[in-house]
This record gives C-alpha cells, sequence and structure tokens, in this order.
C-alpha cells in the first residue's frame, strides 16, 4: 500500500533568489521520505511544489515575491511565431549543422526572444527550482514499519476512498466552471504576448466559422452564391508536425530518451553537463557544484513509481528527458509525470547550444509528452511549469503558453491567465484571483479536522491526533481532576505542537492530512 511520510517544519525565512533581498522570502517546508503521485497531484493543485525530497509553499501575503501555481492545458494549447520560429531552428540545425547569421558570435545566453535562457528555465535559473533544503531529516525512516503502518491504516483508507473521490468530483466542477469559456468574460483580453488585440473573439469567431464552412464545403459560405472556392493548401501545423519534421539526410540527429529518475541512470557525463550549466549561466560556487548535490535534487525523489490499470504505459513517478544530439548529452529535463498532469522540476543544459533556445524548446517537447499521454489517459491534460512570479519580469514568459492557469491562493481554484490578472498583478503582487467573495477552498480544514490527522508515533504505529491524545491522557490524566485537564494537556502535547499540525492541516487541506503520515516521534 502506498503511504506518504512527511516531517513538517514549519514556517521558513530565507533569502530570494528572485529579488535577491534578505530573509525577506517566507514559506512553509516539509521533508518528504516517500509520496505517491496521487498525493503529491493534490499538493501540488494547493500550491506546493518539490526540490528533491524537500517540499514547501510560498506565503503570497507576506513573502517578498508571491508565487502562483501556473498550468498550461497542453490539448488546447496554441503555437505563437516565437514557438513556430524556434522549432523551425531546430530543423534547420539538425539540417545543415548551421548556426543563423545572427547567432554567430553573440552571447551565450541570450536568444533571440530577448530573454536569457536562464529566464527561459525557471526558479532560480530552472523551472521548479533547486534549493538547499532548510533542515535535514532527524528521523530514521529506514526503521520504520511502512507496512505494519499501512495494514493499520488500510480500514481507515477504505472509509476514506468514497469522501474524497466526492471531493475530487467537487473540485473538478468547480474547476470547469471557473473555465467554461461562456462564462469567461476576459477571454477577449487573453494574449500570449500581454498585449491587446482589437475586437480578438469578434474576429476569431468569424474566421472560426469561414474556416469550418470552407473545410466542410469548400464553397462560398455567403448566402445565394455557390461559387466554389478552393480548400487550404497549407493548413495550419501543429506541434507534432514541427517536430516530424526531419529527414534521414539531416546533418544532425536529435533523440530525446525517457528514462527513470534513480541513482542507477546518474552518469558523469550528466553531471559535467550540470556544472557547465551551472558555472556559465548562474555562476554558481564551484565548490558547491559536487556530484551528491546533483543527485540529491535531480535524481533522488521522494515519489514512488507506479503503474496502474487506467495510467500510462511507463507509469507515474520521476523521470530524466535526455536530449542526446548525435551521442552527445546537450540537455536533460527532470519531470513528474502524475494522475493529472507533467511537473517540470529541473532543466539544465549545454550553453554552447543556447543558440536553439533550449529553455523554450524544451518546454515544448514537454507540451508534446503531455499530448502524447493524453491519448491514452484523457484525465492527464496538463503541463505544470512551476511557479509564475509577476513580481519578477524574467519569469512572466510561462504565461505566454496559452491558454496558461494561475491558481488561486485561497480559493485554489484555476483562473485564465488574461490581461485583466496582468493589471491587477501590477498594480499588487498579491492577488485572489476567484472573484466570487464567498468562494471557500472545498477541502478546507478546520479545528474539528485535527482529530483526523494521521500521525506516526513510532516506528509501528500510526494513529489519529484524536487517538493519540486520548492514549496520552488514559495513561496520566485519570486520576486527575477535570479542571486540571487542560493544563496537562499542554504538558503531553504542548501547545506548540498542536499549533504546528493545524497550521500544516491548513496547509494541505483535510483531505491529505487524512492521508499523509506527520511524523511525531
Amino acid at each position: 500500500m502506498g503511504l506518504t511520510v512527511i516531517d513538517y517544519y514549519g514556517k521558513q525565512i530565507s533569502k530570494c533568489g528572485y529579488c535577491k533581498g534578505i530573509q525577506c522570502s517566507i514559506s512553509h517546508g516539509m521533508h518528504t521520505y516517500q509520496m505517491t503521485p496521487h498525493d503529491y497531484q493534490d499538493l501540488i493543485d494547493r500550491g506546493w511544489r518539490r526540490s528533491g525530497h524537500y517540499c514547501y509553499k510560498q506565503d503570497n501575503k507576506m513573502t517578498c515575491c508571491p508565487c502562483y501555481t501556473i498550468k498550461c492545458d497542453a490539448l488546447e494549447f496554441k503555437l505563437t511565431k516565437s514557438h513556430k520560429k524556434i522549432l523551425k531552428r531546430m530543423t534547420r540545425f539538425l539540417r545543415d549543422g548551421k548556426k543563423e547569421r545572427s547567432e554567430i558570435g553573440g552571447t551565450p545566453t541570450i536568444n533571440n526572444e530577448g530573454e536569457g535562457d536562464e529566464g527561459q528555465s525557471g526558479e532560480d535559473g530552472a523551472r521548479g527550482g533547486i534549493g538547499d533544503e532548510i533542515h535535514r531529516p532527524n528521523i530514521p525512516v529506514k526503521n520504520i514499519n511502512l507496512e505494519a503502518a499501512g495494514k493499520a491504516n488500510k480500514n481507515r483508507q477504505k472509509r476514506l476512498t468514497g469522501e474524497e473521490k466526492v471531493a475530487r468530483t467537487l473540485y473538478e466542477k468547480s474547476e470547469a466552471k471557473s473555465n467554461d469559456p461562456a462564462k469567461d468574460t476576459d477571454r477577449s483580453q487573453n494574449t500570449c504576448d500581454g498585449v491587446n488585440l482589437p475586437c480578438k473573439k469578434a474576429k476569431q469567431m468569424r474566421l472560426e466559422r469561414s474556416l469550418a464552412k470552407q473545410a466542410a464545403k469548400c464553397v462560398s459560405p455567403e448566402a445565394g452564391m455557390t461559387k466554389t472556392r478552393k480548400c487550404p493548401k497549407n493548413p495550419e501545423k501543429s506541434l507534432r508536425d514541427f517536430i516530424d519534421d526531419v529527414t534521414n539526410a539531416d546533418r544532425h540527429k536529435l533523440r530525446i530518451v525517457l528514462v527513470p529518475s534513480t541513482k542507477n541512470n546518474y552518469t558523469e557525463r550528466a553531471f559535467d553537463l550540470y556544472c557547465k550549466y551551472q558555472l556559465t549561466v548562474h555562476k554558481d560556487n564551484p565548490e558547491r557544484l559536487t556530484p551528491n548535490r546533483l543527485q540529491r535534487f535531480c535524481y533522488n525523489s521522494p515519489l514512488k513509481h507506479c503503474k496502474t490499470e487506467d495510467g500510462p504505459s511507463i507509469g507515474f513517478g520521476s523521470f530524466h528527458q535526455q536530449y542526446w544530439l548525435d551521442d552527445q548529452l546537450i540537455a536533460v529535463a527532470v519531470l513528474d509525470i502524475l494522475p493529472y498532469c507533467v511537473s517540470s522540476v529541473y532543466f539544465f543544459y549545454d550553453p554552447d547550444y543556447s543558440f536553439l533556445s533550449l529553455g523554450t524548446y524544451s518546454s515544448l517537447r514537454e507540451i508534446e509528452l503531455v499530448q502524447q499521454l493524453a491519448s491514452s489517459v484523457s484525465s492527464l491534460r496538463y503541463y505544470y511549469m512551476g511557479f509564475y512570479i509577476h513580481s519578477c519580469p524574467k519569469m512572466r514568459y510561462k504565461g505566454k503558453l496559452c491558454p496558461s492557469y494561475l491558481l488561486c491562493p485561497e480559493a485554489f481554484t484555476w483562473h485564465l491567465l488574461t490581461d485583466e490578472i496582468r493589471s491587477k498583478l501590477n498594480a499588487q503582487k498579491y492577488q485572489r484571483f476567484n472573484p466570487e467573495v464567498l468562494a471557500k477552498d472545498i477541502d478546507e480544514f478546520v479545528e474539528a479536522d485535527i482529530n483526523n490527522v494521521l500521525l506516526l508515533v513510532d516506528q509501528n504505529t500510526c494513529i489519529t491526533y484524536n487517538d493519540y491524545i486520548q492514549f496520552s491522557s488514559n495513561q496520566i490524566l485519570d486520576r486527575m481532576l477535570d479542571i486540571l485537564r487542560s493544563r496537562i494537556y499542554k504538558e503531553i502535547t504542548g501547545e506548540d505542537d498542536r499549533n504546528a499540525i493545524m497550521e500544516y492541516g491548513k496547509l494541505v487541506g483535510k483531505s491529505l492530512a487524512r492521508r499523509i503520515l506527520y511524523i511525531k516521534m
């Protein structure tokens, strides 16, 4: 039985990797010893992200640079001119092996879009973020009998399954409602580049109607006219069409290989590539670049690889998407494949090939991966890009993948990224995206839910918080007067301990608080 086991650290204050401020980045963190893909999917849908085994969630109301979870609907994804330019540039390079004149002698870390590839790569220079874990776990998890804990929790999990299905259904309905095009008054203002186009909605509707009629009948759409028109000779190419535009005569061959993220797949070649990237692009301290650091953040994953009947053939878990140019490893993308999405964790590449805009190119290939997986698993249709940080201009590029949605930090509903939302973020960096004042978190954790938090109290025992308190009370308080119970209760559990569990429950939601094992030893 799969179980998620965590050690909650509480509030964390550190240096900000975006505004470079000192002790102004405020978040909450926890170490995940192991984690099921389903639990992690629910965590990122509440604003959490992982870096190795460390999971964190920004306190957007208090932190210097609010971080909003962003995702792209891969099945509705639209290529921009800039995307097509990058795809064609890769095709030409593979065909003849030559750089374009505009790239010869250029600055390695700058691409033609006016952004450094460090900007194209995400958090702290990478999509998902790679930062040191503030604490180190001190619980010998290898001595914990997870099998016994799982058996003890088996009946409880069965009872909760029905409740969680209902919660998931309500969540999906609320998400569908918030993304309903008929009810979205902001769609007429949506653009990929943050620029309003006049009358876009009306023009788009007329164009779509015209194309649909021409494709169906190849005749003039005007009433009373019978003149035959030619069907479009060059229909718009899809992302797959651009990627497949290769021949056997090409000078170079690009292979993309998907392998599990495990220590067994670690190589010195990958480490050399990682060091070259960190030193050239991020000016990292060479002393920090060790094989252990790379393995800890990019190879070690708390996600347990698993296969299900209704899942993809490769299963769920953590993977590396390796980019091989002929026999040379030029890039590695660290990905998590989850029940509803492919989540980008980290990306590093050879700076010598920055003229290919590998940061953006890899994002397009990851969207195409989602499209492939969705062909057999219809629910797996989203591409999660980490965090959208509007207050940091170089991080706004993620909003150029259309359509993109931002997670409301209060109601945990998804909202199309429009120019109206961008304007609001320009005015105030913290925003509640859900316009309905009464809309609440459907998985809200309240005071009474603390009794259902699942605790791991020793190597063989997992019980609810309520059972834990009763167990402790029976041993010490049976002979005490009722008037003294609350005072002694604090001595048993500690008020700070209860507050920490309450804080944790509100951050993960009541459903996860019932499933995840919270270490209390």
